[in-house]
Parts: C-alpha cells; structure tokens; sequence
C-alpha cells in the first residue's frame, strides 16, 4: 500500500515521502492520461476477489498483488493511502488506539476512525479535539499535480477524519454504489482538464463483518460493485481516464467457536492488564500494569498458545513491522507491552460494562495470507 501510493503520487506529480515505488512500473505513464481513478474497495482482499469473481471484470484487469500493511486493518492501510506514511509515521496502528494524552492528562482508547473514545467513559473531548491530537501527518492527494476529488460515503463525507484528509479537495458525499458510479462518471465526462479521483467504497468490508466472506448477500454485492466497475470501464475509454483498483485488507471468517473473550474466559490474563485491549481482534495490544510483563506472557503463552502468538511488543518495533519512516513519538505506547496476534480463525476481544458482546461473523488485521494481500486492478483506456 504504501509503496502504491509513492508510485502513484510519483507519476502525478506529488510527494513520495522518501518512500520507495512499486517494484514493477505498472503505473509507468498514467499523467499522459487525462483522468486516473483510484477505487478502494474496503475488504477486497486478493483471496476474495479469486472467490467471489473468479472471472469477473475487476479480477480480468488485476496485474498484481500487493501486501497490505500491519495491521492489515482499514484505519492503518487507509490512513497510509491518504497521507503517503507508514502506519509506524502516522501512529494509527488499530481500530482502537491507547492514546497517552498528556495535554488533557488522560490516557484513553479511542476509535481514529469515527473519532469515539471507548475508554474511559465521560470524556469531554470532541471528535474534533481528538482529529486534531490524533492526525499528525498532512494529506498528500491535494499535493498532486492535477485537481483532486475524493468521493465518499455521505455519512462520513463530513466526518472529521475525513476533512483532516480531504485537504482542500472537492468532496461529494454519494448515497450508494450506483450514486457513487453515476456520480464518478459524471465527473469524468464533464472535466476536461487532468484530474484524480479517489473513490472509497466500504460497503464490501462492512457486509463480510457482519455475514463472513461467503454469503449470498456478499457475493450479490460483489457482483454489484464489478458491474459498476464494467460499465465505468466504458466511460473511461470515452474520457481518456485510467481506472486503478485496490483495496486496504482482505478478509477472513471468524467463527464463534474461536473466539477468546479475554475478561470473561481468562480472568487471570485480564487482570494484569491496566488498560482494556486496543488494536484489533485479530491483533490485540495489551498494556500491562508494572512488572506484570514476563509474567503475563508465561501464562498467555500456557493459555492462549493455541490461539495465539503472544510477542513482546519491543520485538515488533525492532523488526519494523508497522513500516518504514520516522516512528510517532506514541508508537511505542501504543502497541503496548505485550501483542497478542491470532492464530487460523481465532479472534480476540474483551467487553466493557457499557458495551454488548458482538461477535463478528468476518474480521482482519491479522497477519495470514487472506488478510495481508490485496489485489491491484489496473485498466488502461482504449484507443478507438
């Protein structure tokens, strides 16, 4: 992902952030075309592309496949696309992220993505004071050589993690796939002049979380989404516009059966924790209360080693997992002391007094095959 993103920013004029491009120069050539198009398809992972179209028109133009970042979970993957820095840089590294909030002398968990704090409950902060402490990289697609527009949900168009990121481009809030279509579409015909257009679509992702990777409803909406991108296919030849595809994680199915309620099922493991659980299901960071460390890996090791694979948090930071760059000053805090990560199908979570047990039926941010590669979609338009 990252390394799309520096090739594509590259190729159109904008900042690569010291990062390098893609191996393959698949992107060689775009800025001679008048528009390009980025599609991120949210959970489109390669695994599930070959699943749900095998023979579809968004798997008949993939040229390659890409790794996802760590963890391979939208508010690390879409955060790096949208800024041009690892998830090391950007610090966003999880759904729920421990924040150590010196300024307002609180330490927290918060959702980046929605701007939410789950712990602890009460906090007077805004969504809109917690933007501006959480998001410390500039967005790097205003920085492109052409005019940018980004097209979105209408329910997060406004969002603050979405203003921080849009920058000064255009933004179109859309009603649902075929709007987003239609609305694209539109656009390419009436712009004459170079343009990029980045287009997000969670629809995918927020399905499979609640229906897993294989239902009817999946692949009908997966059938959606490739007869949109078929169709657009047309009106990019008569616009001159080049149509690239991706998508920020894959995903993979998640049964009841596997999976670990911490607070409930391992009493002992939970306690030693100061914090409740961040990151993610398939990632679970855990802060420990001191001196507790070697203690709680021994025993999650015993417990849990079927499960999971329980790491040193340091051992993660030393290996550069979460990317290259120059690393938050919260990176370290924020992945803890110890990293549960999932094993086959298991997941992790704990359950707060004011949350409901949700199980989800499909989750990612691991680090298995399914949930590390995502497909890149590459068509070039036609010359009549």
């Amino acid at each position: 992902m990252l390394n799309l993103l520096a090739s594509l920013s590259s190729e159109l004029g904008g900042p690569t952030g010291g990062h390098a491009g893609l191996h393959h120069p698949w992107l060689a050539g775009i800025a001679r075309h008048r528009h390009v198009v980025l599609l991120l398809i949210d959970g489109l992972g390669s695994r599930q592309l070959d699943t749900l179209g095998p023979d579809s028109a968004l798997r008949r133009h993939q040229c390659s496949t890409l790794s996802s970042v760590f963890p391979a979970t939208t508010a690390a993957a879409i955060t790096t696309l949208l800024t041009g820095q690892s998830p090391a840089s950007h610090g966003l590294i999880g759904w729920h992220l421990y924040c150590n909030d010196k300024e307002a002398g609180q330490q927290s968990i918060v959702a980046p993505l929605p701007m939410t704090v789950r712990h602890p409950v009460g906090t007077m902060l805004t969504p809109a004071q917690l933007a501006s402490r959480l998001l410390v990289c500039p967005p790097v697609l205003p920085q492109l050589g052409r005019a940018a527009e980004i097209l979105q949900p209408h329910y997060i168009a406004d969002s603050p993690y979405s203003l921080h990121h849009a920058g000064n481009m255009q933004r179109t809030g859309y009603r649902d796939i075929e709007d987003a279509f239609d609305l694209l579409a539109e656009h390419l015909q009436q712009n004459q002049a170079p343009g990029f257009h980045y287009l997000y679509l969670p629809q995918l992702d927020s399905l499979m979380h609640r229906q897993g990777c294989h239902s009817p409803a999946v692949q009908a909406l997966f059938d959606r989404l490739d007869v949109a991108f078929a169709r657009l296919s047309e009106i990019a030849d008569q616009t001159d516009s080049v149509l690239l595809a991706s998508a920020d994680h894959g995903f993979i199915d998640t049964p009841a059966t596997r999976q670990i309620s911490l607070d409930e099922d391992f009493p002992a493991l939970y306690t030693m924790l100061a914090q409740p659980l961040s990151g993610e299901r398939r990632a679970a960071f855990c802060h420990l209360k001191p001196g507790l460390r070697d203690a709680f890996i021994s025993l999650a090791r015993q417990q849990l080693g079927h499960a999971c694979w329980v790491v040193d948090s340091q051992q993660l930071l030393q290996a550069g997992v979460f990317g290259p760059g120059e690393p938050h000053p919260q990176l370290a805090s924020r992945c803890g002391d110890v990293t549960l990560l999932a094993r086959d199908d298991w997941s992790i979570r704990d359950t707060l007094p004011q949350e409901k047990a949700l199980h989800l039926p499909g989750q990612h941010g691991g680090v298995s095959a399914a949930e590390m590669t995502v497909p890149l979609i590459l068509r070039l338009p036609r010359k009549e």
